[in-house]
């Protein structure tokens, strides 16, 4: 066993707390990154009075993220930004690694708790080795950087926080239940705890609801049935029946009500079929990273993995569906005498069942696997503590054999926090270790383009260097285009090149009757019409000299495809402005479009924004109402003042 000589269970945790936060400390200069930016750094609602309380309200619900908006871990942004003092990346970043600090010292006490309750571990300070060792693998995982150091992902690190919470409250209550029984209070006040926190954990990421699963994995696993100092067949059987629910229940609604899920997957570029094949090997992937955490392999994005489209295409989509299949029946079949073996498996693909099963999400984040992996660390201290105490590997042995394998996590960590401190090398270390990904060379163009233009062109050199740097950009685009030919972004983006920087390749391609082409067939998805939104701001901003009938024609295909999209008609709406159409026109087609879509936010906005600068407040007053009928919850007060507040609205 490893000796307690003279640090105590908690100086040792509190050490592994330091040096896991002191090395994400470093990432905090890192810059905000993707969704950060629709989601935090481009959301009015979180720039807020602190004084006004309906303003933390709009905050709170100012999310397009879920079902439910998140609004806790909105609230969480709104209180960062106002002790900021704004929307700067460093302080989301160390609220975001305390937040992960928080989760480690909860896997803690809930490992400590689970290796109490299993019994696996005699002696208290097996199970504070144990219980350290899953905490601290868990705090120094590479995998989690690009949840901690993506400030949007507050939301994963919330939701797990409160189902830790949660799950803690409920081992150490049935622990308790399972030596003495339960009085009724008790068990009503373990299950009011339980629901506050689940709720909380819903309320920041909606696949917190995964807990009330989860509850009924560490009953099959750890407890099975014992109850009052006995064990109770019907209790196991009901923590069986507990377990499978879910699951029948989900195949019932698939079976029943299949457009639920299959009706996302018209703006994807795969099925449910292939989304279900790939997340098979995927969660291989997963596991891999955390067990053997190759930091190169490792990226933030990965849409260069390959889809499965049939099980033997590729032959590894069997192999992988296999190999969970024999991994659960040899938890099943070894849970008596390793029963932390199933719990890690359950709570692995249980925690995955939202985000990598039928929905139609994208394909793969690494994030995903910020609550699912918990279980695992918890088995690997468990195997560690063993080893430690085994006669091969007593003292000095087994402390360099658990020093080395956090020395080597904490290294990997370092690196990785190294590579996301600084945003132009986060991309080009993506794209390194990612050459096929359209989506790393996007980002590493997008940074060039950052880092040109904020260079001193008046400087010695700095006008060659600002060319060098728009040129690579340029290139990145062009692989980008290469490695996929439909991706509306790399033509968009080769366009509005060559038309503000290279005018001496316009002649060399074509790419806005490339984009016409690809527009005839693909789904449009999210990113898709962030890309055209793009190319209509290089128009309306004069750096596109094309004629503005080319954009009428790509308005046109697209309303002929998608008819009902009110995102289209305020492209159609954003063309008028560039074509400089009198106010009169655009105010008919705003009222038209209001009256197709009177559920979007968008149209609103820009119908009071024609009448703010037209001056005409009963268009304002009427607008307003007709918003407020269909925004039961008030969202958008904060906007709806600031166009009150507009130029040329005369309040006399």
């Amino acid at each position: 066993m490893i000796r307690q000589a003279v640090f105590s269970s908690s100086r040792v945790l509190y050490a592994l707390l330091f040096i896991a936060g002191s090395l994400y400390a470093l990432g905090v200069p890192g810059p905000m990154i993707f969704d950060d930016g629709p989601a935090l750094s481009g959301n009015p609602h979180l720039l807020i009075n602190a004084g006004v309380l309906d303003e933390w309200r709009t905050a709170a619900l100012s999310s397009e993220s879920g079902p439910l908006l998140r609004p806790i871990a909105m609230l969480s942004f709104a209180a960062t930004a106002v002790v900021a003092g704004g929307m700067e990346a460093g302080a989301f970043k160390a609220v975001n690694i305390l937040i992960h600090l928080g989760c480690g010292l909860l896997i803690y006490h809930l490992a400590f708790a689970l290796f109490q309750a299993s019994g696996r571990q005699s002696r208290p300070a097996e199970r504070e080795t144990a219980a350290l060792l899953a905490a601290g693998l868990w705090l120094l995982a590479p995998l989690h950087v690009s949840t901690v150091l993506y400030a949007v992902q507050r939301m994963a690190q919330l939701a797990t926080f409160f189902g830790l919470a949660a799950l803690l409250v409920f081992v150490r209550y049935r622990a308790r239940w399972a030596i003495a029984g339960a009085r009724p209070d008790e068990v009503v006040a373990a299950a009011l705890w339980i629901i506050l926190l689940v709720l909380l954990s819903v309320l920041s990421k909606e696949n917190g609801v995964l807990v009330f699963w989860l509850i009924p994995v560490v009953e099959v696993t750890v407890f099975a049935g014992r109850w009052a100092g006995t064990a109770s067949r019907a209790l196991r059987q009901l923590g069986w029946l507990a377990l499978l629910a879910p699951l029948m229940l989900f195949l019932l609604l698939l079976f029943l009500h299949p457009g639920t899920f299959l009706s996302g997957y018209v703006s994807r570029e795969f099925t449910l079929e292939e989304r279900l094949l790939t997340q098979g090997r995927l969660l291989w992937q997963y596991l891999t990273w955390i067990i053997w955490p190759d930091i190169d392999s490792m990226g933030f994005q990965h849409d260069d993995f390959a889809l499965s489209q049939g099980w033997l295409s590729p032959w590894s989509t069997l192999v992988a569906a296999s190999g969970w299949l024999l991994a659960l029946l040899v938890g099943v079949a070894l849970r008596r005498r390793v029963p932390l073996l199933l719990f890690a498996l359950l709570f692995y693909l249980v925690g995955h069942f939202l985000e990598s099963g039928v929905w139609p999400l994208e394909m793969v984040y690494e994030h995903r696997n910020y609550l699912p992996s918990v279980g695992l660390y918890i088995l690997f201290g468990f195997v560690l503590g063993r080893l430690s105490v085994c006669s091969r590997l007593k003292g000095s042995r087994a402390l360099i054999l658990v020093l080395g394998l956090l020395a080597g996590s904490a290294t990997l960590l370092a690196l990785r926090v190294y590579v996301w401190s600084d945003g132009l090398r986060l991309a080009a270390v993506n794209v390194a270790n990612h050459p096929e990904s359209s989506r790393s060379h996007y980002f590493l163009a997008e940074s060039l383009i950052e880092a040109a233009g904020a260079l001193d062109v008046e400087a010695p050199g700095g006008d060659v260097l600002r060319h060098k740097y728009l040129l690579r950009a340029r290139n990145e685009f062009e692989l980008m285009y290469q490695h996929n030919p439909r991706d509306v972004a790399a033509i968009v983006m080769l366009y509005k090149m060559d038309q503000t920087h290279f005018p001496d390749l316009r002649s060399y391609r074509d790419w806005f009757a490339e984009l016409e082409k690809i527009l005839h067939s693909r789904s449009l998805q999210a990113s898709d019409y962030n890309a055209l939104a793009s190319l209509f701001d290089c128009f309306e901003s004069g750096s596109c000299g094309d004629s503005p009938q080319r954009l009428a024609g790509i308005v046109d295909l697209l309303q002929a495809r998608y008819p009902d999209s009110a995102r289209l008609a305020l492209l159609e709406y954003r063309l008028l402005r560039i074509e400089s159409a009198p106010p009169g026109d655009r105010l008919d087609f705003l009222e038209r479009c209001v009256a197709q879509h009177p559920e979007s936010e968008e149209v609103y906005r820009y119908l009071l924004a024609e009448y703010a600068e037209a001056g005409n407040l009963a268009g304002l007053y009427e607008t307003t109402r007709r918003w407020m009928l269909h925004d039961d919850a008030r969202r958008q007060l904060t906007a709806l003042r600031a166009a009150f507040r507009a130029p040329g609205v005369d309040y006399e």
